[in-house]
């Protein structure tokens, strides 16, 4: 009876550990299912220093559907700028984009449950506002242009220190309210990031808002590394590269899908803005972009990144680095989205150019350019039923072949 025993406080240390390991990996983030760009670039080992706790993340797109499992809670205020009367939590556009939010989001801040995704910064607070994305807007719906004026206000009024803008209009140019409300933006200091455009949506150069001066344009890469021709545009607004191949992302309705495009390599530079802020409170906006734009790489099978006052069009200053922009130290230059835009307003704003730049920049009655979103997501997958409820199950049935072995011991002594 008394080797029973010790049997049985050998079993006992043994379980003690397996549910002491458990609980450190159900607290701290962990990469979900298919997130392979989580380790390549190294955002696992920033999450060891920053998760984004404390950062508001504004997310300008069609809407985020608070009630998917992997972002319940993320949410924590939300409006809608469609003139649709909706509340930026019920998702909106056509069934090419209305996903979009939802995804985006995930990528952000996702809670990775089940088979979802861990978000880039997943203790980051997200603000949705939902305007309409693609063609077929309702009447009653206004200019996409105008919606997404006042989606940057609100988002800066709310406390957002990252803004995220996965989308674009199909021209670099944008209506003088722009120059006012990002402005606003970069006073109030808030870091914006936007995708550059898809080439496989008709994208020959840089979408705007990423043509915005001082915002952070994203283009795409590969899985490999490279540049994804697809999934980028090129153009002097390209200031950084990121992951755009095979994004694991939660789906609008319920479940899984993949997701192609630099739509969802911007919300992941976002994600490690977040990280950086969340760090470092008390670096400027102006000090996070320097420091992501510093640290960056060089892209595999690309010669040459960006140099003061020679932009690189096709990868910006390279391949975002988390890690390298997490340590980095501030740079001695760093320069002024505020004042990078009120050159560019002095510049192009004068009297006498102001009918050609509004003819290019604002849209008209029909709405051209549209406002646009990727519309390659690849398959949706089943909502998760594992997880943690396999691990309990394994920990329940190593425990009774334990005790079973301890009375067939037991027995034998006898």
């Amino acid at each position: 009876m008394r080797a029973a025993a010790r049997l049985l406080a050998v079993t006992a240390v043994v379980l003690g550990l397996v549910v002491g390991t458990t609980q450190p990996v159900i607290a701290a983030p962990k990469a979900g299912p298919g997130q392979w760009f989580i380790k390549d670039y190294g955002i696992d080992k920033v999450w060891k220093k920053s998760t984004g706790k404390g950062v508001k993340v504004a997310v300008i797109d069609s809407g985020v559907n608070t009630d998917h499992e992997d972002l319940k809670g993320v949410v924590k205020k939300s409006k809608d700028f469609s003139g649709l009367g909706k509340d930026g939590k019920t998702p909106i556009g056509g069934k090419t984009t209305i996903h979009h939010g939802t995804a985006v989001a995930g990528v952000i801040a996702g809670k990775g449950v089940g088979a979802g995704p861990t978000g880039v910064a997943p203790d980051a607070e997200i603000l949705s506002a939902s305007m309409w994305l693609g063609p077929d807007r309702p009447k009653e719906s206004g200019s996409t242009r105008e919606q997404a004026d006042k989606a940057i206000r609100w988002a800066v009024d709310s406390g957002a220190k990252v803004i995220n803008m996965s989308l674009g209009w199909d021209d670099p140019g944008w209506p003088e309210s722009w120059d006012e409300s990002f402005e606003y933006a970069y006073k109030k200091d808030v870091v914006i990031v936007a995708c550059v455009g898809n080439a496989s949506q008709g994208a020959t150069q840089a979408w705007s808002p990423s043509t915005v001066p001082g915002v952070i344009g994203v283009g795409g890469l590969g899985k490999n590394g490279k540049v994804l021709d697809d999934s980028t545009a090129p153009g002097t607004a390209v200031d950084l590269m990121g992951p755009a191949e095979n994004i694991p992302i939660p789906y609008y309705s319920g479940g899984y899908a993949e997701g192609q495009g630099c739509s969802f390599a911007s919300p992941v530079v976002s994600g490690v803005a977040a990280l950086i802020r969340s760090e470092n409170p008390d670096l400027s906006a102006d000090e996070v972009r320097a420091k992501l734009q510093s640290s960056a790489k060089p892209v595999d099978g690309h010669k040459g990144v960006s140099k003061e006052d020679k932009p690189d069009p096709i990868v910006g200053w390279g391949r975002l680095d988390p890690r390298a922009a997490l340590k980095a130290k501030v740079p001695k230059d760093v320069s002024s989205a505020e004042d990078e835009l009120a050159d560019w307003v002095k510049m192009h704003r004068r009297g006498e150019a102001r009918a050609e730049e509004t003819e290019t920049a604002a849209p008209d009655e029909t709405e051209s350019p549209k406002a646009l979103a990727p519309t390659d997501i690849v398959a949706t997958q089943s909502t998760p039923t594992l997880g943690f409820a396999v691990l309990g199950a394994g920990a329940l049935i190593v425990l009774v072949l334990l005790t079973a072995s301890i009375v067939s011991f037991a027995r034998r002594r006898r």
